[in-house]
């Protein structure tokens, strides 16, 4: 069989993601051409790296204008609508799924021997009205394959020769995406889809399968599964996962690592996902590692200094400090432990975050470093500072050198955070009312870096971040932030009050990294607390505070806020109006019976 496929990429940062390459590696046997067709302004090094591995034959670069279905227009008019006609099947694809699951061979020999399929894809969608309009049954466009009866007819040449590069999608939705299967349908052709949805409709509450029953998919034998499944459905993400896992070879690192670097790396799903694993590979102690410790309280110096006796690395040891005075008796502990190191004085200014940062000329010469700082919590030094501080060594000093494992290992890891400590499990400090206060600050701290990414921290509710800003990281993943060159007077003044630039920047650090295109980990916490603790602490309910939070960006907007008034206490009438129905029926029917 002469096949061709056409491949449409859209990736809103410019970059071609892993689950692509892997798509291609499995689909790409299968084609004598395969075009690439990109909506997005990729860079030469990353078509090359395509080309390098014999995965596409030909490159289209377009504007990002008529979303997918213009994509394919362009990508006939390239080879040729007559030249169309010469191949036994043309297949039109988009990367806007993961897969193939299995092995697409079968797949395309059985509905190639069948006489009686002319066209045919992965999922349906049944005919359904919605508001004033009518959507038609169709097959759904992320992958559809033509055989060469309905690509040489008039119906398909004339079609796809009007396609027109809307910018609304909405356009492209009701004049090509839900009409197309009902004009070839009309002309007398016929398809078929892997999983044919529309006998399950009355089984089911939504209509579209590939959202909101992704098992109902895999169950059918679908090779792909939409990437908009994960965000739209995030409490099914991790079932779905353990389910690929379960069922597939599917390596599910390229679902995760897509969705981190597209969508937010912080949901929910994605969470247990990112606990740093046992690494495959022991480092090799081939890079320069920095180790950065604050020491504001002295006395705690040597106990760091016995900590850090866990590494079996080579680092080199730079100690920040507030004093001169400071500064002598951490060199006497130094000599008096036989331990080297630089000490800067750096002042009392910025805790340990600004000292960090200062020694920007230093730390930039080296691939990995870690940043600590003499935590002790003077009002209550036992159950709050020497627990977090404990906790901290257990989860990013005593297993250091995995984590730099880790970091050597991987290309894409630039960030090791620590779980949360036991503390902030037993009490409600980090709940979203206060946490939102820092997202003004946080705004403007983005704003200034200039990252190229859009977010809002106005519109989240908490912040991963490594509570007390203990981490290892890799200083490409945090540049922005040495380069801003923050002045004292952005910095407040011991005693810090709540809600600074500096507790903005502990919240920051996970998405600033993501937006340098790096990953993140998280130190698990060994220590065990049972799950009702959360339960329990999350939901304790203060007098002063709203019970719930409504974001009604997520529910239609300023409509969806109109309804949310009228439908709630329209609601809360209607069950008035009943009751009182009801009872006054129940009254009639006594007085009658009397």
């Amino acid at each position: 069989m002469k096949r061709l496929l056409l491949y449409v990429h859209f990736n809103k940062y410019d970059h071609i993601s892993r689950h692509v390459f892997y798509q291609l590696e499995h689909m790409r046997p299968l084609f004598d051409k395969l075009v690439f067709i990109s909506n997005s302004r990729l860079s030469e090094s990353e078509v090359q790296k395509l080309r390098d591995k014999h995965l596409i034959d030909d490159f289209i670069q377009r504007e990002n204008k008529g979303y997918d279905f213009a994509a394919w227009h362009d990508g006939m008019e390239f080879v040729g609508f007559d030249n169309l006609k010469q191949y036994d099947s043309v297949t039109v694809m988009n990367d806007t799924c993961f897969g193939p699951l299995w092995d697409m061979a079968p797949i395309y020999d059985n509905y190639e021997s069948n006489p009686n399929v002319d066209f045919w894809g992965m999922t349906n969608h049944q005919g359904i009205k919605a508001g004033d309009i009518y959507i038609h049954e169709h097959l759904q466009s992320y992958f559809i394959s033509f055989k060469k009866r309905l690509v040489e007819s008039s119906v398909f040449q004339k079609f796809w020769k009007s396609v027109e590069s809307f910018e609304d999608v909405q356009k492209v939705i009701d004049n090509y995406e839900t009409l197309y299967t009902k004009k070839f349908m009309d002309a007398g052709f016929k398809y078929e889809s892997i999983l044919n949805t529309i006998p399950l409709n009355d089984k089911f509450f939504h209509s579209n399968f590939t959202i909101h029953y992704p098992h109902v998919l895999l169950d059918a034998g679908v090779p792909f599964i939409k990437v908009k499944t994960f965000d739209l459905t995030q409490h099914l993400a991790p079932y779905l996962l353990k389910e690929i896992e379960n069922r597939t070879d599917y390596p599910v690192e390229f679902i995760l690592s897509h969705m981190s670097d597209m969508s937010l790396p912080t949901p929910p799903y994605l969470l247990d996902r990112k606990v740093i694993k046992e690494s495959s590979k022991p480092y090799s102690d081939n890079k320069k590692i920095a180790v950065h410790l604050h020491t504001y309280y002295v006395d705690l110096l040597e106990d760091f200094l016995k900590q850090f006796e866990n590494f079996h690395f080579t680092y080199d040891l730079f100690l920040t400090t507030d004093s001169e005075d400071k500064k002598e008796e951490i060199q006497s502990i130094l000599d008096k432990n036989g331990k080297v190191a630089r000490i800067f004085i750096t002042g009392n200014r910025g805790r340990d975050v600004i000292p960090m940062l200062r020694l920007k000329d230093e730390l930039s010469a080296y691939d990995f470093i870690g940043h600590f700082h003499t935590k002790k919590s003077p009002e209550y030094p036992y159950w709050v500072g020497d627990s977090w501080r404990n906790e901290l060594f257990s989860m990013l000093i005593q297993p250091a050198d995995n984590i730099i494992a880790n970091l050597e290992r991987d290309d894409r890891l630039g960030l090791v955070i620590a779980d949360i400590p036991s503390f902030f499990r037993y009490t409600k400090i980090v709940d979203p009312w206060n946490e939102n206060r820092f997202a003004e600050g946080m705004n403007d701290l983005w704003e200034r870096m200039n990252l190229g990414r859009d977010i809002d921290f106005d519109k989240m509710n908490t912040f991963i971040m490594s509570y007390g800003t203990f981490i290892w990281f890799k200083y490409d993943a945090l540049k922005p932030l040495f380069d801003l060159d923050l002045q004292d007077e952005e910095i407040p003044e011991e005693p810090i009050p709540q809600h600074t630039i500096l507790h903005s920047i502990e919240r920051i650090l996970v998405y600033l990294a993501w937006a340098r295109r790096y990953d993140y980990a998280i130190a698990k916490n060994d220590i065990y607390i049972t799950p009702f603790v959360d339960n329990v602490v999350l939901n304790i309910r203060p007098d002063t505070l709203p019970n719930t939070y409504i974001n009604f960006d997520n529910i239609g907007g300023i409509k969806g806020a109109l309804k949310y008034i009228i439908v709630g206490p329209g609601t809360a009438v209607k069950y008035i109006l009943r009751r009182i129905k009801r009872r006054f029926t129940s009254n009639s029917s006594k007085n009658t019976m009397k």
